[in-house]
């Protein structure tokens, strides 16, 4: 680790920040609602609407709001940092919207606005819905998008963090009012309850998604800690003077709570529950155990085992916590890089497998001589590579066996994933600089099955068939190309359906993408990377430091994670043929989905 001091212009500007910090953000009671802490923001953030990243030949596929965040300030952050669209984008399903409206600090009752992710709203206020117009405010929007199906929904935490001082939890709370913590404990979850039942009665096949909280860290270093998580751990104490509560019995209240969560989901057919605890110290490590080491948190109900993950014992490391203003005093909310994490497992368990529908048989690319790239002079079988080199387009070839296809099976819908591997220059799939890029077709091959070099003008059975859906901006992003019907017609039943990508255009630079072949290898193992992360920390005597942190995390790999293989890969539904040699199909098995 090494440290440097920023410019004192810098400091200046942080310093007046901390100023009005110390004046509006200490714990005291506030008029209109909660107290100001470092993390809250008047008002609503505003916040450029995302642009779904679709192209090609896309009549059929339209871009839709499809996942709606509500609740407390862990929504609120996932949809500031816009982290849902971000990961549906990495799983190759940019053209699925999620949405909401954020308030960075709870009005209090009488407000009137259309928000739901509102930081410091508890499930007491949801259900008040006489003086709090958030329940109202998702039903609206819920009614105005019926394209709408999943409400990731963060609700309750606020309600335990009122500590001893107002009506939450507390240690030992028992002592005081025998049964208080478990009365407590079943309000939050009826009122949850109550929540979640006004969504789904709005419209039928909607699921309400429970997204579980963290192990929080209130160890923040003085004088950052008299902000918020000193004065908070005495509220949560029975006796903060000589018996404050620890960092293993804080863990112990969440896992109960998220235990209540799980048992009450268990018994509910349109509520799932999002079992992230303890998914920092897998992917991160606690300190003394490295990343990977700790258990993951289970995804299969009924039981999510492991239950918990992590190690229970210890706190989230506090580099996984938010800084405002170069202030590392919030115990409590991940920062940015770490709700990725925590969404991408949402997806992976939830919304990928939501979103990919069902799913008859699955291909696997051929790799070999049948995946790579050609410009008409050269080719290569390293890659499927798309772009330009400056002067001419690459084509990306990639080769599929459908011969197991049944002769007559009416195939209703085929989606094309490929993984990013590398990228040179400018992204053409966000830049636009080719033109548009394009899907073709072959039922059978391109001249001869192995790649060649004058594929890249080969005829084809089906030109401009597949709209393009995602950035592939970094490694293990995923393109989805979705087939259109003239593009269903073609994939051969009896042999080898090749596709073929490439742009429109050519520019004056090299801007390609590399996507991984039928050759990458299946993964056994996620991979370790490096960090590199610079944090600013004000100091106590006004000046500004930068960290520059070197570690390890875990890699969250997408949907290598989904099919441990980054091959290429062709979703293919289709029903089975009605009639058989004059008689009536009894076959069944073109039903249950075949994932390698």
């Amino acid at each position: 680790m090494r440290t440097q001091r920023r410019a004192p212009g810098h400091t200046a500007s942080v310093i007046a920040g901390f100023a009005v910090l110390c004046l509006v953000a200490l714990p005291a009671s506030s008029q209109q609602g909660d107290p100001l802490y470092p993390w809250n923001y008047s008002g609503i953030r505003e916040r450029p609407a995302r642009l779904p990243r679709v192209a090609g030949a896309c009549q059929s596929t339209t871009p839709a709001e499809r996942v709606l965040i509500a609740g407390d300030s862990w929504a609120q952050f996932m949809w500031d940092d816009d982290t849902h669209n971000l990961i549906l984008d990495r799983f190759g399903h940019a053209d699925k919207l999620a949405i909401s409206r954020s308030l960075g600090e709870n009005p209090g009752p009488g407000h009137t606005g259309p928000e739901y992710a509102v930081a410091g709203s508890e499930a007491r206020d949801w259900v008040d819905t006489a003086n709090f117009p958030w329940i109202a405010n998702v039903v609206a929007e819920l009614g105005g998008l019926p394209t709408i199906d999943t409400v990731m929904l963060s609700i309750g935490g606020n309600d335990i963090l009122a500590g001893k001082p107002d009506g939450g939890w507390y240690k030992d709370m028992d002592l005081d009012v025998p049964g208080s913590e478990e009365a407590l404990f079943d309000r939050i979850l009826a009122d949850t309850d109550t929540i979640a039942q006004a969504f789904t009665s709005v419209q039928p096949g909607l699921e309400v998604l429970i997204s579980s909280y963290e192990y929080p860290n209130f160890n923040v270093d003085p004088p950052w800690c008299r902000i918020y998580a000193c004065p908070k751990r005495r509220e949560l104490s029975r006796d903060p003077i000589n018996d404050l509560v620890t960092d293993q019995e804080l863990n112990a209240m969440i896992i109960d709570v998220e235990a209540r969560h799980i048992a009450w989901t268990n018994t509910e057919a349109d509520v799932a529950f999002d079992h992230g605890v303890g998914e920092m110290h897998h992917y991160y490590g606690d300190g003394v155990a490295a990343p990977g080491e700790l258990p993951r948190p289970g995804q299969l109900p009924p039981d999510y085992l492991p239950f918990p993950g992590g190690d229970p014992l210890s706190p989230t490391l506090r580099e996984n916590f938010r800084t405002f203003l170069g202030i590392p005093a919030d115990p409590i909310h991940l920062d940015e890089e770490a709700y990725e994490y925590k969404v991408a497992v949402q997806a992976e368990t939830h919304l990928f497998p939501h979103f990919r529908g069902p799913v008859t048989t699955t291909f696997l690319s051929q790799g070999g001589a049948n995946d790579g790239w050609t410009n008409g002079v050269s080719f290569g079988t390293d890659a499927i590579t798309v772009g330009d080199d400056g002067a001419r387009l690459f084509h990306g070839i990639t080769s599929f066996d459908t011969s197991t296809l049944p002769d007559a099976a009416q195939i209703t819908a085929a989606s094309l994933y490929l993984l990013q591997d590398t990228r040179t220059g400018d992204n053409p799939l966000t830049s636009g600089i080719l033109g548009a890029p394009g899907l073709d077709i072959a039922t059978g091959s391109f001249g001869a099955p192995e790649v060649e070099a004058s594929d890249d003008m080969a005829s084809a059975d089906a030109t401009d068939v597949g709209c393009f859906v995602g950035s592939a901006e970094v490694e293990y992003h995923a393109l989805r190309i979705e087939l259109t019907a003239e593009g269903l017609a073609a994939i051969n039943r009896v042999g080898l359906t090749q596709f073929r990508l490439a742009f429109s255009a050519v520019d004056a630079g090299v801007d390609s993408i590399d996507f991984k072949d039928g050759d990458s290898p299946v993964a056994s193992k996620a991979v370790t990377r490096r960090q590199l992360v610079f944090v600013d920390e004000l100091q106590p005597d006004g000046s500004v430091e930068t960290r520059l942190e070197f570690g390890t995390a875990l890699e969250h790999r997408g949907l290598v994670e989904v099919l441990g293989s980054a091959r290429p890969f062709l979703d293919v539904s289709y029903a089975p043929p009605i009639f058989s040699d004059g008689f009536e199909s009894g076959d069944t098995s073109a039903w249950t989905a075949t994932v390698p």
